[in-house]
């Protein structure tokens, strides 16, 4: 399904947020994204000793029908983000999706 008779434009936008349970900048991501109609947001928990998820760049990364729009390097271990995203670049990207 498309929206506005756009051939390939999705609906809803898949989001993914990789975060490690102590990261200080999840919350406030979060909380904008789930405030967002058009939005589908899976979040993954990244910890210590377990496996990193594909794409994993420091929590929280932030992953955008598939790829990461915000750069960083993958990263091997649970970590912090050196530049994480901020919600008005997460938001700059929705709004630029939704302008296609």
């Amino acid at each position: 399904m498309t929206s506005q008779g756009h051939a390939n434009v999705p609906d809803v936008v898949e989001v993914e947020v990789l975060f490690t349970s102590d990261c200080p900048n999840v919350g406030a991501l979060q909380a904008y994204l789930a405030a967002q109609p058009d939005v589908s947001v899976t979040t993954t928990a990244v910890v210590e000793d377990g496996p990193v998820p594909v794409g994993f760049a420091g929590s929280p990364t932030v992953l955008v029908n598939g790829t990461n729009p915000f750069g960083g390097r993958p990263v091997e271990a649970a970590a912090c983000a050196l530049s994480p995203p901020s919600v008005a670049e997460v938001a700059a990207v929705l709004e630029r999706l939704r302008a296609r």
